[in-house]
């Protein structure tokens, strides 16, 4: 018995059902499954699992991938993407979040075992987690940026340009346009100018400011 806990996040009883009998088999214990986005962050925060296999579709509310957001960044633990879903602007998406793997539906046994392995040793070989910038914490902390959302936003103060933002990410240029979008929204501003200087003249600046002088 390996004695690795993983957390099993899918609306689909069935599908749930079938990845817990596979982990059971190979050793691995699976305390509990969430069948919604806000369920398995509280699971997450109350189990504490080494991993955590994530569905992409979950349904009302959150969706897989900010769901995984906020469980790598806030919880540290690592999540690997199960889907039958592979459209180019939902890869994107989950790719941005820095998963530990990927697993497609239908679900292979062997695919599974070998990706949760690997997921799990890498894991063990780096136990100091990678903190945030610190740009990219004040400005979910200020405006509730995704991690998405932020890389954007520090790209573009770097380069204004749209099309190489977009090659530096490695995402398309539609991706940063709606990711724009909802940066404009949530900052309350309309575009890149007024972003800009609300960022450097705000209370983003003011905190950083704030955290290179102590």
């Amino acid at each position: 018995m390996s004695g690795e806990r993983i957390l099993i996040v899918d609306d689909d009883q069935t599908t749930a059902s079938v990845m817990q009998l596979y982990l059971e088999n190979f050793g691995f214990i699976v305390p509990d499954v969430a069948f919604s986005g806000t369920e398995a962050i509280e699971k997450s925060k109350k189990l504490k699992p080494d991993l955590v296999l994530m569905d992409i579709r979950l349904g009302k509310g959150l969706d897989g991938i900010e769901t995984a957001e906020v469980i790598m960044q806030k919880l540290q633990i690592p999540v690997i993407y199960v889907t039958a879903y592979s459209d180019e602007d939902t890869l994107e998406r989950a790719q941005m979040t820095n998963p530990y793997g990927f697993i497609n539906k239908p679900l292979r046994d062997i695919d599974l075992k070998t990706t949760v392995r690997f997921a799990l040793d890498k894991n063990k070989s780096n136990p100091t987690k990678k903190e945030p910038p610190v740009l990219d914490e004040i400005l979910h902390q200020v405006y509730d940026l995704t991690p998405a959302e932020s890389r954007v936003v520090s790209q573009l103060l770097d380069n204004p340009d749209i099309e190489s933002t977009a090659e530096s990410l490695h995402i398309s240029v539609s991706t940063v346009r709606t990711h724009l979008k909802h940066i404009y929204r949530k900052t309350k501003t309309n575009r890149q100018s007024a972003l800009f200087h609300k960022i450097i003249t705000g209370p983003v600046a003011m905190i950083m400011r704030s955290e290179h002088s102590d």
